[in-house]
């Protein structure tokens, strides 16, 4: 398909989603849209509820409540060629709709007001406009402990009066917590932790909430499953851009660093879905703070050439720090390594090589990840 084709398909599937999340709980009766004859399914952890479900006036509402954090994954069931909308959103009070019995201009300004906070987690749909593609029967969300609402839609006039839905889910604080799409809504995450997250056509944008607890260097590490035009940035705690963040490319994957003082951060990170193949991307997520690599003149090699009082003299030390010497940079022999409890470390060594030789010094602060190495000449 070319880029073009491809760019008006993602339009007009937009636009299905828009058209059935604002427009079709017009269609249901009054009496079915009263908080009291909504259904309510109960999740439970690593087991699946299949439900066969009957449309009333082209419409379906379940209340789903979620028993703690995790991934919800909602299936459509053998749906073959028929025109049907699952759409997750957030939880609202439904009777605010008992009022909206025609499409007029009063029923719009009543949705309004009704949907005016409620938030598009995902979908999943089956249409001819997508070809009844199977890849879109199914998505899988990262969601928050709570109550949340599956609306159901048929998208057609045809006879099609019933759908089956399957709903799975998995405890978990490894996933993105939608809607995580501003700073103050971002999941929060933990330092050299890997979270699972996606994009889609109604979720281009997710933010994290990450903790620098020393001054050193953020690393981001993002994965996508599939290519999409990627972008990356670091916000303060006043919701302001970081300067000085750089970011590489290599294929699918993406690191940013940029050096930060102790505090509070966001990670923004963004997705071009019109520009991708697919409609939904997955990707992961991990963080991570390096120390301050060593200064050169912070260290001194002391080589006695036979005896055995040699030693590494290191300064400008943040007090508990951790510092290793390597015999190579690969850092697969350790050498020695000592913690110091003051501003000055001084590590006894085995005989040093008389003809001189290279060693590879890297330090630690306290509650963040080991710096790259200083390579020293001796």
């Amino acid at each position: 398909m070319k880029k073009n084709q491809l760019n008006f398909f993602k339009m007009m599937l937009a636009l299905v989603v828009v058209f059935a999340f604002a427009f079709g709980a017009l269609t249901t009766k009054t009496k079915a849209a009263t908080t009291t004859e909504v259904d309510t399914v109960t999740l439970t952890n690593d087991k699946s509820k299949t439900l066969d479900r009957k449309f009333s006036m082209g419409t379906d509402i379940i209340k789903v409540t979620v028993p703690a954090d995790g991934l919800l994954t909602m299936k459509l069931n053998d749906p073959k060629q028929r025109e049907i909308a699952l759409l997750l959103v957030n939880e609202f009070d439904t009777s605010q709709l008992e009022d909206i019995k025609d499409f007029d201009l009063s029923a719009l300004e009543k949705l309004e007001s009704t949907f005016n906070d409620v938030e598009l987690f995902g979908y999943a749909i089956n249409s001819e406009l997508t070809w009844y593609d199977p890849s879109m029967h199914s998505i899988s969300v990262g969601l928050k402990k709570g109550t949340y609402y599956l609306l159901a839609y048929k998208l057609d006039f045809g006879k099609n009066k019933s759908y089956s839905t399957k709903l799975s889910f998995k405890a978990g604080s490894n996933y993105e917590k939608e809607s995580n799409n501003s700073a103050s809504k971002a999941t929060p995450i933990n330092l050299n932790k890997t979270y699972n997250a996606s994009f889609n056509l109604i979720d281009e944008d997710d933010y994290y909430k990450v903790t620098v607890p020393q001054a050193g260097f953020l690393k981001v590490y993002a994965d996508q499953k599939h290519s999409t035009k990627f972008r990356m940035k670091v916000l303060d705690d006043k919701k302001k851009t970081v300067k000085g963040l750089k970011v590489t490319k290599d294929k699918r994957k993406y690191t940013g660093s940029v050096y930060l003082p102790k505090g509070t951060y966001y990670v923004k990170v963004s997705a071009d879905m019109m520009d991708s193949l697919y409609d939904s991307v997955s990707y992961t997520l991990k963080t991570s703070v390096k120390s301050t690599k060593l200064k050169s003149s912070a260290v001194k090699v002391i080589n006695k050439k036979g005896t055995k009082n040699d030693k590494i003299l290191v300064s400008n030390l943040k007090a508990g720090s951790t510092v290793k010497v390597y015999a190579d940079a690969s850092k697969k022999k350790l050498v020695a390594s000592a913690v110091n409890t003051t501003d000055k470390a001084t590590i006894k060594l085995k005989t040093l090589s008389s003809k001189g030789g290279k060693l590879y010094i890297t330090v630690k602060k306290p509650s963040i990840s080991e710096s790259i190495i200083l390579k020293v000449n001796y």
